[in-house]
């Protein structure tokens, strides 16, 4: 069931500073805990590990050269560090934009922030503050949130990837606390109904009957009681293993078998954005492998978590779709195909500490648009070759 918070005036803090989470409760004493609001914390755990499989073939000849050496690092990085990962309930919390949370004496939360803050940009919801390095809220707070809530908003969450790994990895780590202390789940408001359909979808599965509230990013709401998870995925690389388990047990019922011979193509032409341009040119080779095309977009989410926790071969533009992969058996193999000026390994990653066999094919750049929505080519022979290797 979906409800409504009701409008009232409150008071803006003044001077919002940036502090850690886990600075404030490491380093502060219980004075500043009880300052901010911290009422209660759970380690989930301390800072730590995990491994990731490398990839098992790249083809790089069309990386583009300013971006080379940072994808070199990243593809060298089999055992990826995390930090520490803290559940807190919060009192008087404010939340603002795309997720960033203040706590009631005015630090703003770093870590609910971190996407934008790490490349020196102001948070959504907020605009600079009259001191340096602060931040002011950029919609004055509006409506007081008096149910126990939990925060299940994060920067990006209208995308379908990062919705499942951002945002579904939370709801499926903390359904059985969800359930028992009757937390509220606040989601942000999205435009697209494919996409508020996802989210609901979502929150039926794993949360079944738990109240929502849809939360626009325009304005600033203060939470009586807000239970906040610092990041479970930290772009670019980093994606708690626990909480994307228990996302696939989920939506993947554990007696599933990967259906040997079922090969997909992941297509990005209704999208029309980043799509492989040649596409039409390789139909051959995709019959020649014995692939199916197939389009996301329209699928519910159960219906995507059963196609690729069947499949035996995922191969696809690179798009939110793949982040399907986490719904995939280890014994399957990814193929992403990029352009060249795209690097990102947010699928890599995914994959990877499954224990997937992921490949990753560049292509040629055919437009001039920002990274990540350039259309691309890749040559037959490069595929052919790839695919050969990869497949027999």
């Amino acid at each position: 069931m979906f409800i409504d918070a009701e409008d009232m005036a409150l008071s803006d803090p003044i001077s919002l500073i940036v502090r850690s989470l886990e600075s404030i409760i490491d380093g502060n004493g219980l004075s500043s805990l009880e300052g901010a609001g911290i009422k209660h914390f759970d380690q989930l755990s301390p800072r730590g590990s995990y491994s990731r499989r490398p990839m098992a073939l790249v083809d790089d000849f069309h990386i583009n050269a300013e971006v080379r050496g940072i994808f070199d690092h990243y593809r060298n990085i089999s055992e990826q560090f995390y930090p520490q990962i803290n559940a807190t309930t919060l009192v008087d919390a404010y939340v603002a934009g795309q997720g960033t949370v203040v706590t009631r004496n005015g630090l703003l939360i770093e870590e609910s922030a971190i996407e934008y803050l790490a490349h020196r940009q102001v948070p959504d919801g907020f605009c600079h503050g009259q001191a340096d390095q602060t931040f002011a809220f950029a919609h004055p707070p509006s409506t007081p949130v008096e149910a126990p809530c939990i925060l299940v908003k994060r920067p990006w969450y209208r995308n379908y990837g990062h919705w499942l790994v951002d945002n579904a990895t939370i709801l499926a780590y903390f359904a059985q606390q969800i359930e028992t202390k009757q937390l509220t789940i606040m989601v942000g408001a999205n435009e697209s109904e494919i996409q508020r359909n996802i989210v609901q979808e979502t929150i039926r599965k794993i949360c079944p009957g738990a109240s929502v509230i849809e939360m626009p990013d325009n304005v600033t709401w203060r939470f009586s009681n807000l239970l906040y998870v610092t990041p479970l995925h930290r772009p670019p690389m980093i994606k708690w293993p626990p909480a994307m388990t228990k996302l696939k047990d989920a939506f993947v019922e554990s007696r599933v078998q990967m259906n040997h011979g079922e090969r997909l193509y992941l297509s990005r032409a209704d999208v029309k954005t980043r799509t492989l341009a040649n596409e039409d040119a390789l139909k051959d080779l995709f019959d020649q492998f014995g692939f199916r095309t197939v389009f996301t977009s329209g699928m519910s989410l159960a219906e995507q978590a059963q196609l690729f926790s069947s499949a035996e071969v995922i191969m696809g533009v690179k798009g939110a779709a793949l982040a399907n992969l986490v719904f995939c058996q280890p014994e399957a193999t990814a193929i992403c195909l990029s352009p060249g000026d795209f690097i990102d390994p947010f699928f890599w990653d995914v994959a990877g500490q499954i224990g997937m066999t992921y490949a990753e094919i560049f292509g040629r750049v055919v437009t001039n648009h920002p990274v990540g929505r350039n259309d691309f080519v890749i040559e037959p022979e490069r595929l052919e070759r790839a695919l050969t290797t990869l497949l027999g």
